[in-house]
C-alpha cells in the first residue's frame, strides 16, 4: 500500500497579533484557564482520548479544513498487480514499505485529491519561492512565487514576545538603537546595571523610555523617521499614567514614578522646559508622598534618575537642584592613587584668585579635572562605575549650588556709570568677577553633558548654556583679555572657549574661533599639541571632544593665516592715508572693515 501524503495549509491570509489591551487579556485568560485545569485535575496523565475509526471518518467535514488526503496522481496497475506512483523518483514493492532512487528528491503537497493546480504550500515554506527539481507535479507552478507574509527578522529583539509592549521592527530598532547609542551617560544613572530589569516589566515605563530613545536617535544619529515612534510611545506613556493615577486601588509605586521621571526626561532632551517643569513639580509631590529621596533608596537606577531629572531642569533655567543632596553610596571605592596623584599635578590651582565665589569654582574644578581623567583611556577600566557615578553626582549637585551672579554685571553694564563715584571701582571689579564666574560655570556645565554624559549637541540645552557664556564673556565695552588677565586666568579662557567652540554649529563659531586665536597668540601657542597640554591643565578628555578639537584648531590656525596674509598685504600695497579719506568727515569714500565705502556702500 503507497504511503499516503499530507498537505497542510494555513487558513488566514494574513498573522493576527492582538496589541495592547487585547493582548494582555488573552494572556490573562490563558494562564487562568490552564491553573484551573491543573487544581481541578481535569488533566490526568494516563487520560487520553483516541479517536476511533467511525470519529474519524464522522470528523470529515470538521478536519477538511485543516488537512486533505492526497489520492496519487496517474496511478496505474503493474504486472504483478502492485501499484505504481507517477510521481517521478518514487517506486512502490510489494511490501507495505517504499525506497527512494538516489539522486531523487520528494516533493510535500504538491499532488490534490483531482490533480489540479497547486493552491497552498507548506505554512513553514511560505517565506521562499517553489524550487522546481523535475517532475511532471512541478511544471504547472514554473513561475510562480510565494509572498512574504511575515519578515523573518521581525521581532528578532524580542523572539518570545515577552515584554510588555507589542514587537515590531521599529521596537527593534529602538533596542538596537539603545545598546550602541551613549557610552559614558550608561555610567550616570545606570551605574549597577538595574535599569533594564525595572523598565522591562511595566508597559508605561517602557513606553516613556522608547520615547526618549526614539529622540535620542533623531538628535543624535538623524533618524527622523523615529519621529512617529516618538509620539507614540510617548502618547502610551501618558495614557498609563493616568489609568494608573485614576485606579482608586493603585499605588504610588516605583514604576509610576518611574514613567513621570522618564517622560521628564524626554522634555529635558525635547527642549520643552515648560512640560519638564510640571513634571518635576509633579515628580516632588510623588516623593514626599513616598517619604523622600531614601524611600527609593532600594532602587538604585531610579533614585540616579530622577536626581539628574531634576538637574537638567535647573541647569536651564540656572536655578539650584530642586532635591537635597544624598549619600548616595557610602561604601564606593576610592578613585586609584595612580589617577589622584596624576591629577594632583596638572589641577588649575589658579582658580583660587577669582574674585566671585574662587572656593566654589575651585571645588568644582577639583572634581571636574579627575572626572575627565577617569574617563580616559588609561584609566576608564581601573575606575569603579559606582565612584564615577557618585562623584559626578556631586560635582553636578555642588555646581548647580554656586548662586547665580549673573545680576552683578549685567545691572553694572546697562546703567548708566560714574567712573567718578566711590564705589564704581568695587563694583567694576565685582562686575568682571561674576561675569568670569558665570562663563566658568556655564562651560563646565558644557563639558559635563557633552563628554560626561554625551547628550546629542542637538539638544536644545546646549544653545541655552552657549548663549549664557557669549553674554558673560563678551560684554559691551568691556575688554575680555583685560578682564580675565587680571584675575590671573587666561588659561581657563582659552579652555572656556574651546568648549564653546567644540559644541557650537560649524557656521555659527567664528566668534570663538577669532577669540581663542587671540588668546592662543597671547600663550604663543603654536601647534596643536601645545593647545591641548594648556587644556588638559584644567579639564579635558578624549571622549566627544577629541574629535571636534581638531576642527577647532584648524579654523584657528586658518584665521592665523587670513590675518597674516592681511597684514602682508597691508605692507606691500600701502595703507590708504586717514587724513585723506577721513579729513573733515565729508568724504563720500571711506575705508572700513577692510574694504572700501563708498557713499556707504561697500565697493
Amino acid at each position: 500500500m503507497a504511503q499516503r501524503e499530507f498537505e497542510f495549509f494555513v487558513t488566514t491570509e494574513e498573522p493576527h497579533q492582538p496589541e495592547g489591551l487585547e493582548r494582555g487579556l488573552i494572556r490573562r485568560l490563558v494562564m487562568r484557564n490552564f491553573f484551573e485545569a491543573k487544581s481541578a485535575g481535569v488533566e490526568k496523565e494516563g487520560e487520553r482520548e483516541e479517536l476511533s475509526s467511525e470519529a474519524t471518518v464522522k470528523a470529515k467535514g470538521r478536519l477538511k479544513t485543516r488537512f486533505r488526503l492526497g489520492v496519487g496522481k496517474g496511478k496505474v496497475k503493474g504486472k504483478n498487480g502492485a501499484c505504481k506512483s507517477g510521481v517521478k523518483g518514487w517506486k512502490v514493492g510489494e511490501g507495505p514499505g517504499m525506497e527512494r532512487k538516489e539522486g531523487a528528491r520528494t516533493k510535500s503537497g504538491l499532488v490534490g485529491e483531482s490533480g489540479g493546480d497547486w493552491k497552498g504550500g507548506l505554512g513553514s515554506r511560505r517565506v521562499s519561492p517553489i524550487r522546481s527539481d523535475g517532475g511532471e507535479a512541478d511544471k504547472g507552478n514554473e513561475g510562480k512565487k510565494i509572498s512574504l507574509t511575515i519578515s523573518p527578522s521581525a521581532h528578532r529583539f524580542d523572539p518570545f514576545d515577552v515584554l510588555p509592549v507589542p514587537g515590531t521592527h521599529q521596537l527593534d530598532l529602538l533596542f538596537r538603537l539603545h545598546k550602541s547609542g551613549s557610552r559614558i551617560n550608561s555610567l550616570t544613572t545606570n551605574a549597577r546595571k538595574t535599569w533594564w530589569n525595572f523598565i522591562s516589566n511595566d508597559a508605561g515605563l517602557l513606553h516613556a523610555t522608547l520615547a526618549t530613545w526614539a529622540l535620542y536617535g533623531m538628535l543624535a544619529r538623524g533618524l527622523y523617521e523615529l519621529r512617529v515612534e516618538k509620539l507614540r510611545h510617548k502618547n502610551e506613556a501618558i495614557k498609563g499614567i493616568n489609568t494608573k493615577i485614576g485606579d482608586p486601588a493603585g499605588t504610588m509605586s516605583d514604576e509610576l514614578v518611574g514613567t513621570v521621571a522618564t517622560l521628564a526626561s524626554f522634555e529635558n532632551l525635547l527642549g520643552a522646559y515648560d512640560s519638564a517643569h510640571l513634571h518635576i513639580a509633579a515628580l516632588k509631590r510623588m516623593v514626599n508622598a513616598r517619604g523622600g529621596l531614601f524611600a527609593f533608596g532600594h532602587n538604585d537606577g531610579l533614585i540616579r534618575g530622577i536626581q539628574w531629572v531634576d538637574f537638567h531642569t535647573a541647569a536651564a533655567f540656572r536655578t539650584p537642584p530642586a532635591f537635597p543632596l544624598i549619600r548616595l553610596d557610602p561604601d564606593a571605592l576610592p578613585l586609584p592613587s595612580g589617577l589622584l596623584e596624576a591629577a594632583a599635578c596638572t589641577s588649575p590651582t589658579s582658580l583660587l584668585q577669582l574674585s566671585v565665589a574662587a572656593i566654589e569654582c575651585f571645588n568644582v574644578f577639583y572634581r571636574l579635572h579627575r572626572l575627565a581623567l577617569a574617563i580616559s583611556p588609561q584609566w576608564i577600566c581601573r575606575v569603579s562605575r559606582l565612584t564615577f557615578s557618585t562623584l559626578l553626582y556631586e560635582t553636578e549637585h555642588m555646581l548647580l549650588s554656586v548662586p547665580d551672579y549673573s545680576r552683578d554685571f549685567l545691572d553694572f553694564d546697562l546703567e548708566a556709570k560714574d567712573e567718578r563715584g566711590e564705589d564704581y571701582e568695587e563694583r567694576k571689579r565685582l562686575a568682571d568677577g561674576a561675569s568670569v564666574t558665570e562663563a566658568l560655570l556655564g562651560a563646565t556645565q558644557v563639558f559635563v553633558y557633552a563628554a560626561l554624559r554625551e547628550i546629542p549637541t542637538r539638544a536644545k540645552i546646549f544653545g541655552i548654556l552657549i548663549e549664557r557664556i557669549r553674554v558673560a564673556a563678551d560684554r559691551p565695552g568691556v575688554d575680555m583679555l583685560e578682564v580675565w588677565r587680571g584675575v590671573k586666568n587666561l588659561n581657563t579662557l582659552l579652555w572656556v572657549l574651546a568648549v564653546a567652540a567644540s559644541v557650537e554649529e560649524m557656521g555659527k563659531r567664528s566668534w570663538w574661533i577669532e577669540r581663542l586665536s587671540d588668546v592662543a597668540g597671547e600663550f604663543g601657542i603654536e601647534s596643536r599639541m601645545e593647545f591641548e597640554d594648556v587644556l588638559n591643565r584644567v579639564a579635558w578628555t578624549g571622549v566627544f571632544f577629541g574629535d571636534e578639537i581638531e576642527g577647532v584648531w584648524a579654523e584657528v590656525c586658518r584665521v592665523r593665516e587670513d590675518s597674516r596674509g592681511g597684514g602682508e598685504e597691508g605692507m606691500v600695497t600701502g595703507m590708504p592715508d586717514p587724513l585723506l579719506l577721513h579729513g573733515n568727515g565729508s568724504s563720500p569714500v571711506d575705508f572700513e572693515k577692510g574694504g572700501w565705502k563708498v557713499g556707504g556702500w561697500y565697493v
